[in-house]
């Protein structure tokens, strides 16, 4: 029994000994906090000039990086934005959505959903969106072109006033 007991309170003796921590060293310093930083994405889009001018005005926009392309980003940040200068017009027919964007050899297939046929004001107001489409896009070195389709399909027209069969270059005339 004596030996039992000793060989108890050895065990106590080296878990009182031999666990003692040392809460202010420096090798159990508290990690540092995990923060979730997002960088935010800086890009210019094109908007049409309020005057009535056939001119594409520069704007740009910081939005938080969300995980999507940056490209992809700033079409849609064109198509639902507001214009923060009252020297532009927002032209694109409510509702209008970017469904996707894809770039492929230079050339960005950008997807909207059928609101965007929904433009007035004739073949002006039809050029205006579909070259600050183009000329958006091509702000990015990547794109040289851009193919408009709706709802997945190339069209030939938007609203029976530009041909957009094929794929769009800047048009570096209307800014």
């Amino acid at each position: 029994m004596k030996k039992f007991a000793l060989l108890i309170m050895f065990i106590c003796a080296l878990l009182v000994t031999g666990c003692d921590i040392n809460i202010n060293s420096s090798d159990n310093k508290d990690p540092k906090p995990v923060t979730d930083v997002k960088k935010d994405q800086s890009f210019v889009v094109y908007r049409a000039s309020a005057d009535g001018t056939e001119k594409l005005l520069p704007e740009k926009i910081t939005v938080q990086d969300n995980g999507k392309a940056i490209e992809y980003n700033a079409l849609v940040a064109l198509c639902t934005t507001k214009p923060q200068d009252a020297k532009m017009d927002d032209i694109f027919p409510v509702g209008t959505k970017v469904l996707k964007l894809e770039v492929k050899d230079g050339i960005a297939y950008a997807d909207f959903s059928k609101e965007i046929k929904n433009a007035s004001k004739g073949s002006y107001n039809e050029m205006l969106i579909c070259y600050a489409i183009v000329n958006t896009l091509t702000e990015f070195k990547h794109i040289q072109k851009v193919q408009i389709l709706v709802e997945g399909k190339k069209c030939i027209t938007l609203n029976g006033h530009m041909d957009i069969e094929d794929p769009l270059k800047r048009n570096a005339t209307l800014l």
